[in-house]
């Protein structure tokens, strides 16, 4: 198995956090719920065999994904197709903010969506996946996906608001954070809410409460015992039970069941038993 991650350098490395190569993964289970990270990812699937979307209760298919897609940010989780025998992928993670340069079109409008890269990029992303699947080495297909996404680039300057908002909601992602965002800025709480939507497709809001959300894993993943009652007011609960409600919200468990399930990739849960797939 080969599973790399890539950090573009210079003038890229403003849009693009990271582009994940792997092949000849099996995971050794067929599905796994992916929690929200209010980020926007692009897939591009080395292999022929079709992926799916499913119903995060039912297990039953309800979306195809073929060749390559893009998955918008996300305000709940998605339960998504592990990769079969042999997986191999190249996934391409956008900053916060930066989809926008490469979409050039409002990111709410895909909001908790996937859809296929082609109607956004044309054929020239099968070009590409044609030219990664056809090039021998990891370097050279890292090298050939900055090419395409430095020729892709639309400089579109984020606006400085959403710029400090993002920033600033990352470091304390408190209700109170918002209104401080809007009156430093001066700008109304509706203009902020639009400018967040067009280049984030999520709201203030949504992105707070998800970072928080995302503020209570690293703390799992790095506590050897847990305080439940302490770990949700240090990441801005205002009592238990609004910490679990959020909790059971975003990954479908509550915290404890989630710490039996959860796997050993961050914001990844495998579903062991999949009998209606």
């Amino acid at each position: 198995m080969v599973f790399l991650i890539h950090k573009p350098t210079g003038f890229l490395s403003q849009f693009i956090e990271s582009i994940a190569f792997f092949e000849y993964l099996t995971p050794g289970y067929e599905a796994e719920k992916l929690l929200p990270e209010g980020y926007q990812d692009l897939i591009i699937d080395l292999t022929e065999r079709p992926k799916y979307i499913f119903d995060n209760h039912t297990l039953v298919k309800k979306q195809k994904c073929t060749s390559s897609w893009l998955s918008g940010a996300r305000k709940k989780l998605i339960t998504i197709d592990a990769g079969g025998v042999n997986s191999s992928m190249m996934v391409i993670r956008f900053h916060q903010g930066a989809a926008y340069h490469f979409s050039h079109f409002p990111l709410e409008e895909i909001t908790d969506q996937v859809i296929d890269t082609d109607l956004l990029f044309g054929s020239s992303i099968n070009d590409l996946r044609d030219e990664i699947l056809n090039i021998e080495g990891s370097a050279n297909k890292f090298r050939v996906v900055e090419e395409y996404f430095y020729q892709r680039l639309l400089k579109l300057e984020i606006p400085d608001v959403v710029s400090y908002g993002i920033q600033v909601l990352a470091s304390n992602p408190t209700e109170k954070t918002i209104k401080q965002i809007s009156d430093k800025c001066g700008y109304s709480q509706k203009h902020l809410i639009h400018l967040f939507k067009k280049h984030l497709g999520l709201t203030p809001k949504a992105l707070q409460r998800i970072q928080r959300f995302q503020q209570v894993l690293t703390e799992l993943e790095s506590s050897n015992s847990i305080n439940w009652s302490q770990l949700s007011l240090d990441c801005g609960y205002y009592d238990q039970a609004h910490f679990i409600n959020e909790f059971k919200y975003y990954s479908g468990l509550n915290p404890e069941k989630y710490m039996v399930e959860k796997g050993p990739i961050l914001n990844y849960i495998p579903i062991q038993k999949t009998a209606n797939i």
